[in-house]
């Protein structure tokens, strides 16, 4: 569509269709012959203000926000589960014996290296340290997950190399 010149008159109308907030923009917009971005830049210009229209469904919802976790407690979650399947992985292959020393350093450092990743998700922005629990900002909550998450796979990881090493010794 062809941008319209409004006359002063026709400007008022848009602009209480656009504050009454009843009608969508391209609604108002066909109403008055041109596009609903047209009548968005206008309303821009000249700072009108549009009243919403909400329900009480709406309204609830916004009182009430739903709780998100954090992202930093879902990436370290998230990076959990990979650790463990990677051990399930490693521990299937060791009691079939398809396990190699080769892959087994190969899967040791894969693994080092996903908690390094999960140390690095939990580390607080602009500073070289990683957040511990008694750290007295909103996130500490998640060191305390991160840090048990992190604490289990160490320890499962651990049994591993001496179960490794016990068949070393014993083989």
């Amino acid at each position: 569509m062809r941008k319209p010149k409004f006359d002063p008159q026709t400007l008022l109308l848009i602009q209480r269709d656009y504050e009454e907030g009843k009608l969508g923009l391209e609604d108002i917009g066909l109403r008055y012959g041109c596009s609903g971005a047209l009548i968005c830049k206008y309303a821009r210009q000249h700072e009108w203000r549009r009243r919403r229209q909400t329900t009480e469904a709406q309204k609830r919802a916004m009182a009430a926000p739903k709780p998100r976790k954090p992202a930093t407690k879902i990436i370290a979650q998230r990076l959990c589960k990979v650790i463990n399947r990677k051990l399930d992985q490693m521990e299937k292959d060791m009691a079939s014996g398809a396990l190699s020393s080769a892959d087994l350093e190969r899967d040791a450092k894969t693994v080092a290296s996903m908690i390094g990743g999960m140390q690095k998700v939990v580390q607080v922005p602009g500073e070289d340290k990683v957040m511990k629990p008694d750290d007295a900002n909103a996130g500490a909550g998640n060191a305390h997950e991160v840090e048990r998450l992190q604490r289990e796979i160490i320890e499962r990881f651990e049994q591993i190399e001496r179960r490794r090493a016990s068949e070393r010794g014993s083989g």
